[in-house]
């Protein structure tokens, strides 16, 4: 593998700070994700996938 990095300078505007708030949402899954909490999760969506979920007939 190669890397190679684009030598042209690209520039794009955005939001300034008091116009976006960047910080993260206190009340988000993940800034409360316990051991428990990821195994309940991954339970349920385990089971959604097997019994919910539509599956093309050649990925079977």
């Amino acid at each position: 593998r190669r890397l190679l990095f684009c030598p042209t300078l690209q520039l794009h505007e955005t939001f300034a700070a008091s116009e976006y708030d960047r910080r993260c949402d206190p009340n988000a899954t993940c800034q409360r994700l316990t051991p428990a909490l990821a195994m309940h999760i991954k339970q349920e969506l385990n089971e959604f996938k097997l019994t919910e979920m539509a599956v093309h007939i050649e990925s079977r």
